[in-house]
């Protein structure tokens, strides 16, 4: 898997030190800039992947948005100073690969940055505070998880999907890990968004774990 990676970062000094830290580490800088149209005409090789630090969640929105019109399915890793889980679902729904935020260390980011270009979701640890949080007011007692899934109807294969989906994988992952085809799991999905009345995979991911399904055992 391709260690290339393109920096967009408005200010020099953190750019600068973005190069150095992730380029020390093995990471090839192709393309460190200030702006996302520089990259949008330079023609990367799609198996690059792209970070982007900006000032502002809109602004971070419209690179992905470039990025992802030029380049579909190019791996985007978003770098920001503070968690927030609107901004994170909005994120994932775009296509983003990697939501980081900038507090962690530069060990948790170059290990963050290496799952992203091997086409892993990486989520904040914040978010697992949260889940944590709401499991305390709102977790499901024990026993209760089938009787969730029921009121749900769920399908024993629209479970082990959404089980799936609480892993990050994306729809090609799903289709190996459950041995069907890809057009399968596409359906199931959208089955799952639609019983649990939910916008995408991110918010389905969510009201999994908030409901205690990481006890869930996938069918064999």
């Amino acid at each position: 898997m391709s260690s290339d990676l393109c920096l967009v970062s408005l200010h020099d000094i953190s750019r600068e030190g973005l190069h150095r830290i992730l380029s020390s580490d093995g990471f090839n800088i192709l393309i460190s800039c200030r702006n996302v149209s520089r990259i949008v005409e330079s023609g990367i090789d799609p198996d690059c992947s792209v970070v982007i630090d900006l000032q502002d969640h809109e602004t971070q929105m419209e690179a992905v948005r470039a990025i992802n019109a030029a380049y579909p399915g190019v791996k985007i890793a978003i770098l920001v100073e503070k968690f927030e889980i609107s901004s994170m679902v909005e994120c994932f729904d775009a296509g983003v690969a990697g939501y980081i935020v900038k507090s962690m260390s530069s060990q948790p980011l170059i290990a963050a940055l290496r799952l992203v270009t091997l086409g892993q979701k990486v989520l904040p640890s914040e978010l697992a505070d949260v889940l944590s949080r709401h499991n305390l007011d709102h977790a499901v007692p024990g026993g209760d998880l089938e009787h969730e899934m029921e009121s749900a109807n769920l399908s024993v294969r629209e479970r082990d999907v959404l089980c799936c989906l609480m892993a990050g994988y994306s729809n090609k992952v799903i289709a190996r890990e459950l041995h069907v085809c890809e057009a399968t799991v596409k359906v199931h999905v959208k089955a799952i968004l639609r019983k649990l009345d939910v916008s995408n995979r991110t918010q389905a991911a969510i009201w999994a774990s908030t409901r205690g399904f990481s006890n869930y055992h996938m069918a064999a």
